[in-house]
């Protein structure tokens, strides 16, 4: 849609009265360090981002701190000296919306995440973001077009444009087992490990066996409060839910099947009737807690003290919860579940690649050549290292196998005092993108045996659905979007509501066609066929 003169004056009047948390330069481009008396006259760079959240790990403290002095050191090879405007996050979004729309005295480089795609792309159409590919191919080095072609090869095709141009960098994260392996992290069903050897119960191999061992931890008190109190923690309002797909189902509405290249609805999937009737089995059976259905987090966090959650859908390594729970008490990731004959279960994986942020190139840069050099240090393999992993032998150290693993600093207020952080804490995410180089091996050190098993397990099975479909979906242009706002905003709430009435009962099986007509009527069709057409231009792409 044309953008408009929508930002309102209050909007603007706010932005006006703040004023930036930091506006400062770094002028250490002189004698010793890439400088002299006849060293090039430094370019300069205006950057406009939001401050550190850190309460004690602050940017404008960064002179102390050992990683900074080493990306110093590579903006002073590059004759780069960077004036920085760092607004307080809180405001942030206020000043980047009210500056971007006034489209004069920008700075050089921009944090423009706060805005939405739609509104960056109406920007470029007017000229006020620079096209990054014949910039890149004019000045630049090599880095980038090695970190988003070779490395990250699927950040060029999620934020390749539909004009088939570039307008802003990203962060780019990739994990990583054994240097090569793609390392995705699993979401899957938990269950108490403790309670299973308390009571003598096997590990559940079906969807049957998980429904009998629940029940069995009710009617056998596994948690010795002598109520029939120990619960399953899910939510059948949408299709996030690990259970899900044990039988078969995509993880939302649309679902991208990432093997086979095809937007799938769970809708339309031949598991869909069979999981529904089985969560309405859970119920019956009294041990899906139903009051905890789009409950809060400090809700299911309450439950999970008083030691009652029997089975909860989780990051397959997470170790959050377990130092909670009163008494003690740990959970097991479960492997998918057989629960329909002729339905291979899929595994719900978060991708072990990621992309988001957005940091664009201004039309008011006077030297567009600084600000590619100022990207090609960011995406090089020296400030990856720096930003997630730090220095080494001070941040991290690396094991019999070369592998990188953090070293323990303690708090963050400790690590202040120390000087002993990564770049991440001290500059990520302001007008520095995030470069992240992350591997599995590290994570599998924090956790017990067996959930590294279970993850081991994990990387190598077949069929999966993924956590984050946007991820594998291009941008749409403006007709994509706009037809596909008007889709969701009904749909997805007709999902939800249909959703939780057929688990809960109070919707009849039996009226599964007048409900499949009114998802149709809704646009559910349409939506498959616009997601698809995205799915296959991101995959276009080369």
């Amino acid at each position: 849609m044309p953008m408009t003169k929508k930002w309102c004056a209050a909007a603007l009047a706010a932005a006006l009265a703040i004023l930036p948390l930091a506006a400062c330069n770094d002028k250490d481009a002189k004698s010793g360090e890439g400088g002299g008396a006849n060293a090039a006259e430094p370019m300069k760079l205006r950057m406009l981002g939001p401050s550190g959240a850190n309460k004690y790990i602050k940017f404008e403290d960064r002179e102390k701190y050992p990683v900074w002095k080493e990306v110093q050191k590579m903006l002073n090879e590059a004759n780069l000296q960077l004036d920085y405007e760092l607004v307080p996050n809180e405001q942030y979004n206020v000043v980047i919306k009210t500056r971007m729309a006034s489209g004069s005295k920008l700075p050089d480089i921009v944090n423009v995440s706060a805005l939405d795609n739609t509104t960056l792309l109406n920007l470029a159409k007017q000229g006020v973001l620079m096209d990054l590919n014949a910039l890149i191919d004019k000045y630049g080095n090599g880095n980038i077009k090695n970190m988003y072609t070779k490395l990250f090869p699927f950040a060029k095709k999620s934020t390749t444009s539909p004009d088939g141009k570039m307008y802003w960098f990203s962060n780019l994260h990739i994990k990583t087992y054994k240097d090569k392996e793609l390392a995705p992290v699993a979401l899957t069903m938990t269950i108490r490990k403790d309670w299973l050897e308390k009571l003598n119960l096997p590990v559940p191999t079906t969807a049957k066996e998980y429904l009998e061992t629940l029940k069995a931890f009710r009617d056998r008190d596994a948690n010795g409060n002598g109520q029939a109190d120990e619960v399953l923690v899910y939510d059948p309002s949408n299709f996030g839910g690990a259970i899900a797909q044990w039988f078969g189902l995509g993880t939302d509405i649309t679902a991208v099947d990432v093997e086979n290249k095809k937007v799938v609805s769970p809708w339309y999937q031949p598991g869909v009737k069979e999981y529904f009737a089985y969560i309405q089995q859970l119920i019956k059976a009294g041990v899906l807690d139903t009051s905890l259905i789009g409950a809060k987090s400090e809700q299911i966090q309450q439950k999970v003290t008083e030691n009652k959650v029997a089975s909860s859908h989780e990051y397959n390594l997470g170790m959050s919860r377990e130092p909670t729970i009163k008494g003690g008490g740990e959970y097991l990731p479960l492997m998918p579940l057989k629960a329909v004959d002729g339905i291979t279960p899929a595994a719900q994986l978060e991708p072990p690649h990621l992309v988001w942020q957005k940091y664009a190139i201004t039309k008011d840069a006077k030297n567009p050549e600084a600000a590619i050099k100022f990207f090609d240090i960011i995406y090089s393999e020296k400030y990856a290292d720096l930003l997630y992993w730090g220095i080494e032998g001070l941040t991290y150290k690396k094991d019999a196998n070369g592998a990188k693993l953090f070293i323990n600093q303690g708090t963050d207020e400790e690590i202040a005092k120390k000087g002993t952080t990564n770049g991440s804490r001290l500059f990520g995410d302001t007008v520095f993108p995030r470069v992240q180089f992350a591997n599995l091996e590290f994570e599998l050190n924090q956790v017990p045996p067996y959930k590294a098993e279970h993850e081991l397990n994990m990387l190598k099975y077949k069929p999966y659905f993924v956590n984050m479909n946007q991820n594998y979906l291009a941008i749409p242009d403006d007709k994509q979007l706009e037809t596909k706002t008007k889709i969701l905003t009904n749909l997805t709430t007709y999902s939800s509501e249909l959703a939780t009435k057929l688990a809960l009962g109070q919707k009849s099986l039996d009226g599964w066609d007048s409900y499949i007509a009114e998802l149709k009527k809704l646009g559910l069709d349409q939506l498959i066929q616009i997601d698809q057409q995205l799915h296959d231009r991101y995959n276009s792409v080369n």
